[in-house]
């Protein structure tokens, strides 16, 4: 009994948030030449689009790290304008310039069974001039309701992005089926927490479609 409860409420979950039917898009040209040393220090997510209909409007910031055991993506953001959340990946650097542009980020959960406390999710960059703005998304499939879900970051290497580097953010989003219109605009006057409170928490722009057997 408790195991199909457990069952039923997952099913529920995933049927929240992947919404688009069908696997991910494929064949999506991504940047061509992807550099990734030019791609280090901070960018703010100035729009997003989340395919679930979630606002993840939280003044987000992803900026690239080096640390001894690899390169790291550290998300961080503000969460209800109250507390500051981060959540740090490492990077799966790929081994052909071809694929330079489709990288994966792996989140590490020590407290989660063991099946779960490593998990990968894509973080592919489809443009960017590396200096103003960047279109980043993740796609990822449950194979459980054969569906998927999507999210975007447009990213803006200042708070605010001026309207030529969005035009040329948003152009990529063709490629993968994102109406421009749908994105959200960021409001970053509550980006200064009320309790600072620094805590490592799972990322919320990534979803992970648990396979139950």
């Amino acid at each position: 009994m408790l195991k199909l409860l457990i069952i039923s409420l997952f099913v529920c979950s995933v049927y929240g948030y992947f919404t688009l039917p069908g696997q991910c898009p494929e064949n999506v040209q991504l940047q061509e030449e992807f550099r990734l040393a030019d791609f280090y220090n901070k960018w703010y997510q100035a729009y997003h689009y989340s395919s679930d209909g979630s606002n993840q409007n939280n003044c987000s910031v992803l900026e690239l790290q080096t640390r001894p055991t690899g390169i790291y993506l550290n998300q961080s953001r503000v969460d209800r304008g109250l507390f500051h959340r981060y959540s740090i990946g490492k990077l799966d650097i790929p081994t052909s310039i071809e694929d330079a542009a489709r990288l994966d980020v792996t989140f590490r959960f020590d407290d989660a069974p063991r099946r779960l406390m490593n998990r990968k999710y894509p973080f592919y960059v489809l443009a960017t001039n590396y200096n103003y703005y960047a279109t980043v998304y993740t796609c990822e499939y449950s194979q459980l309701i054969n569906k998927h879900f999507i999210y975007v970051w447009i990213l803006s290497r200042n708070e605010v992005l001026n309207d030529v580097s969005k035009e040329l953010a948003t152009r990529s989003l063709s490629r993968i089926g994102v109406d421009p219109k749908k994105l959200v605009k960021d409001d970053r006057s509550r980006c200064s927490p009320k309790y600072f409170e620094d805590k490592q928490a799972e990322p919320l722009t990534f979803r992970y479609p648990v396979i139950i057997r």
